[in-house]
């Protein structure tokens, strides 16, 4: 007998219910998005960013609407008792079972292509059936994003025309999941004979355009972004920097790491999702190279000859 024969009578209308809401693809935690429509060979990619330690990653799995007629809002996501999920995944990792048991951890250790799988079990109660189709998820997991400044530092006489400042980006991840929080500065000074800078700035504030917040990140399709996978750049096209107040002047573009990132440098849309285990918690990855200075220096007005005057001993 089929099991939507086995279970009709206890459906009712609770089943035309069920199927509205699982329209939506939905599991108890509504963070969780689906991951892929077809789910014996999908085309899509779940990226993941390797931390030091691993990184552990949580998955669900839509319990069979018919068994458990329960899982939804209403139903206050309701297993039916005593269902197993058997994920595997491949290369082996450790794959954790806490909480629900259509839920499971995953902690990757290296870079690489794994394949998740996941089957439903059930309980000897109701025959003890295997899915003989298991749901299929690919996993890419990448090093962190890097990113610093390629262009190199410059100094000379006179001022600067408009100057172009290149942000390199590396991170193995298509344009469509590629984006970035950093927010880039540019400091005005000063600067004496040593180069220590006189009084205060003369200026020191986010460049236009190029304050990417971890809820706002710069992407590909945003102005000054180019590249392609895995190297993408940023880019500033700087005003002209002139001498100010007739004194040797430098200019610092200074790369920063986003509000509410711990550590220092980078965050990417991918690497902030990798760490959605860890709370509040963003990393952020160190930069390769923070700053770029330009200096124009003014040229030196020569002064006046001095000589043993001609009226010396007259």
């Amino acid at each position: 007998m089929k099991k939507i024969n086995f279970l009709r009578s206890v459906l009712g209308v609770a089943a035309a219910m069920l199927l509205t809401l699982n329209a939506a693809g939905q599991v108890v935690n509504g963070d969780y998005k689906m991951y892929d429509s077809d789910r014996l060979n999908p085309d899509t990619i779940d990226y993941v960013t390797l931390k030091s330690g691993g990184t552990t990653m949580g998955y669900y799995a839509k319990p069979d609407p018919v068994y458990h007629p329960n899982y939804t809002a209403l139903g206050t996501w309701a297993l039916t008792a005593n269902f197993t999920w058997d994920w595997t995944v491949a290369p082996v990792m450790t794959i954790n079972k806490p909480g629900v048991a259509n839920y499971a951890t995953i902690t990757y250790t290296s870079t690489g292509n794994y394949g998740v799988t996941v089957a439903e079990h059930a309980p000897a109660a109701f025959g003890g059936c295997v899915d003989a189709t298991p749901t299929v998820m690919n996993v890419t997991v990448v090093n962190p994003p890097s990113a610093g400044f390629t262009t190199v530092d410059d100094t000379i006489c006179g001022d600067f025309g408009a100057v172009s400042v290149v942000f390199a980006i590396n991170e193995n991840v298509p344009a469509n999941w590629a984006s970035w929080a950093f927010t880039i500065v540019r400091v005005t000074e000063n600067i004496n004979a040593a180069g220590q800078r006189i009084g205060a700035a003369l200026d020191s504030s986010a460049v236009a355009g190029s304050d990417f917040t971890l809820a706002a990140k710069g992407r590909a399709g945003t102005t000054g972004f180019g590249g392609a996978q895995p190297n993408y750049t940023y880019t500033i096209n700087a005003a002209t920097l002139p001498v100010m107040n007739s004194l040797r002047t430098r200019y610092r573009y200074i790369a920063l790491t986003p509000t509410g990132a711990t550590g220092a440098g980078i965050v990417s849309a991918i690497s902030q999702k990798s760490d959605y285990l860890l709370g509040s918690t963003v990393n952020a990855y160190a930069f390769t190279d923070s700053q770029v200075a330009f200096t124009a220096n003014p040229s030196p007005v020569t002064g006046p000859i001095y000589h043993v005057p001609n009226n010396f001993n007259y």
